[in-house]
C-alpha cells in the first residue's frame, strides 16, 4: 500500500519542478558580415573554418550596391558565399541601397531587380534571407525613403518569394529618424552601441517593432581584423526561422511527382506481374 502512495508523492514532486523549473534559454547565434574589404578575390577558407570552429553559425556578404553602372557588383561574394558553406555556415547577402543616387520608387524596384538578378544564386531555400543595407538616403523625406524601403523589399518578393522577404539593415540614427512606421513589422538587422550579445541589447530599435540581428561589435573573430560581429535576437526568432523555404506550390508540386511517380511505378508492377 506504501509504495503506490510513495510513487504517487515521488510523481507530484516531479510534475512541480517540471512546472516551475525556470526554462534555459538557447544561446543567441553568432556571425558576421563581410565584403571585399576582408578580400579582393574572397576569405580565405582557413578563416571561415575558424570563425565556425568559434562558434560562428552564419554570415552575411556584400553582392550588390546601387546598379551597374554606376554602382558595383562586389567581386568575393560568390566565392564566401561557397567558402562559408564549406565551413558549415549559413550565408546570405546583402545589397547596399542608394537611395541618394535614384530616389524614386522606380528606382528601388531597379535596384531590387539588379540585386536578385546578380545574387539570386544565393537566394534560395537553404540560404538566409537577403538584406537591404540602408545608410544613404536621408535627404528624402522619412515617408519618401520609406516609400524606397517598401518598394524594394516588395520587389524581392514578388521575384523571390516570401520567404525570402528583405530584412532591414540600417543604423539607430536611421531607425530612429529617417523612416516612418510603415516598415514596423519588417525585420530589423541594426548597428547600435556595442555590448555584450548574449545579454545586451541595442538601445533603440526606432520605429521598428523588434530587433532580429544586431551588430554589437567591429573587431577581431576567425583570425581577421577588423570584422563586422553579429548576434541574431534568438530569444525572438531564431537563424532557422531567417532560412528561406521552398513555396507551398514548390513543395505540392513536388510531393505530386513523387507521387504520381510511385503510383506509375506500382501500376507498371502490376502489369508485369
Amino acid at each position: 500500500m506504501n509504495q503506490p502512495i510513495t510513487a504517487s508523492l515521488a510523481w507530484s514532486s516531479l510534475a512541480w519542478v517540471i512546472l516551475f523549473a525556470t526554462p534555459v534559454e538557447a544561446a543567441r547565434e553568432l556571425g558576421v558580415d563581410i565584403s571585399h574589404f576582408q578580400g579582393e578575390t574572397g576569405m580565405p577558407q582557413a578563416n571561415w573554418n575558424q570563425l565556425a570552429a568559434e562558434g560562428r553559425t552564419f554570415a552575411y556578404m556584400k553582392s550588390t550596391e546601387g546598379l551597374n553602372p554606376p554602382g558595383n557588383i562586389d567581386p568575393a561574394w560568390p566565392t564566401n558565399v561557397a567558402r562559408a558553406t564549406s565551413a558549415g555556415i549559413l550565408s546570405g547577402v546583402y545589397h547596399f541601397a542608394r537611395p541618394d543616387n535614384r530616389p524614386t520608387t522606380a528606382g528601388a524596384v531597379q535596384e531590387a531587380d539588379f540585386f536578385v538578378a546578380t545574387a539570386g544564386s544565393a537566394m534560395t531555400p537553404g540560404h538566409l534571407r537577403p538584406v537591404i543595407d540602408l545608410e544613404r538616403g536621408n535627404t528624402l523625406s522619412t515617408a519618401a525613403l520609406s516609400d524606397w524601403v517598401l518598394a524594394f523589399v516588395a520587389e524581392v518578393v514578388a521575384k523571390r518569394g516570401p520567404s525570402a522577404e528583405p530584412i532591414v539593415y540600417t543604423t539607430s540614427g536611421y531607425a530612429l529618424g529617417e523612416l516612418d512606421n510603415r516598415v514596423a513589422n519588417l525585420d530589423l538587422w541594426i548597428r547600435a552601441d556595442f555590448g555584450d550579445p548574449q545579454t545586451g541589447q541595442p538601445f533603440t530599435t526606432g520605429v521598428f517593432n523588434n530587433w532580429t540581428i544586431w551588430q554589437y561589435n567591429v573587431g577581431p573573430a576567425g583570425g581577421v581584423n577588423p570584422i563586422d560581429q553579429d548576434v541574431v535576437h534568438t530569444e525572438v526568432k531564431p537563424l532557422s526561422a531567417l532560412l528561406i523555404v521552398p513555396e507551398p506550390s514548390t513543395m505540392m508540386l513536388t510531393i505530386g511527382v513523387v507521387a504520381w511517380t510511385v503510383v506509375a511505378v506500382r501500376r507498371r508492377s502490376v502489369c508485369t506481374s
